[in-house]
């Protein structure tokens, strides 16, 4: 279980592998912090290919980052990659409301 990061120009991606729960806090917020921190972000994706689960921790640490990401003017938030079993979390979660998901 880890949390990645990478930066292309205007581009990040955040990569979650494993369950995304309360035990991944500290990764993603710290992999968030850095994402934030370059002010030259445009556009912010969340790849979820190799999560198998994720609980209510996760659905709010991604709330908060939400929110964080309407307060450094990142124009694009993307979850990408979902697996079925996730994608059925999110819909019961409304989560199409408040993000692009891929």
């Amino acid at each position: 279980m880890s949390v990645t990061f990478h930066l292309r120009e205007q581009e990040a991606t955040i990569q979650i592998h494993g369950h995304f729960n309360f035990s991944q806090h500290g990764a993603f917020r710290d992999a968030c912090k850095a994402v934030l921190a370059h002010p030259h972000i445009k556009s912010l994706e969340i790849n979820l290919m190799e999560v198998d689960h994720l609980d209510s921790s996760a659905l709010g640490m991604l709330l908060v980052l939400r929110d964080q990401v309407a307060d450094h003017h990142i124009q694009r938030l993307l979850i990408s990659n979902t697996k079925p079993v996730v994608r059925q979390i999110f819909a019961i979660a409304k989560f199409d409301k408040f993000f692009e998901i891929d």
